[in-house]
């Protein structure tokens, strides 16, 4: 059983928070820069410390693409990845440290899934897929085979890019586009 400790006190934070409990894993605090959220399903919040559970696996529960990327550039907590126990994820996929793959959630095989990357409640992403860094793939949306998602790229609810689509990254003057594709 490992223990955690997630970035964020918001809705985001808090299914990810469930998918931990789920996974029979224990989750031990949150942190949150909002002085004025104090606790989570009696679990704590606090502004980040490097000395707080140090032994935790850290998630940032976050959403926005550009405030996760801020955020782990100064975090000292070993990130883990977040797999919740009714997505379904090949044996060969690869999945990047920070990583978040959320309930109905499928995963075909040779897919490979960035750092820091938001798989939301009944995404498919199928074979031989490549999303970069700090994507956010929202419900019900479908990654085609082949295609290549590229950093910092949120799809948003519902979408679906073709097979062997490629879509450039989307940091920009440090600014995240999302892409409405359908």
């Amino acid at each position: 059983m490992s223990d955690w400790v997630i970035y964020g006190g918001g809705g985001h934070a808090r299914v990810v928070g469930d998918a931990i409990k789920l996974n029979n894993e224990e989750l031990v605090s949150y942190f949150d820069d909002n002085q004025d959220l104090v606790s989570i399903n009696e679990i704590p919040i606090s502004p980040y410390h490097e000395s707080i559970a140090q032994q935790a696996s850290l998630i940032i529960g976050i959403g926005n693409n550009e405030i996760r990327r801020n955020i782990s550039k100064y975090i000292v907590h070993e990130f883990g990845i977040v797999l919740h126990p009714k997505a379904t994820v090949a044996a060969d996929v690869v999945i990047g440290e920070g990583s978040i793959v959320l309930a109905g959630a499928v995963i075909q095989s040779g897919a490979i899934i960035g750092k820091h990357v938001v798989i939301n409640a009944n995404v498919t992403v199928d074979h031989d897929a490549m999303i970069g860094d700090f994507c956010s793939i929202y419900p019900n949306s479908y990654i085609g085979g082949g295609a290549k998602i590229g950093k910092g790229v949120s799809i948003e609810a519902g979408s679906s890019v073709a097979r062997l689509t490629e879509i450039p990254a989307a940091f920009e003057n440090d600014e995240v586009v999302a892409l409405d594709l359908y």
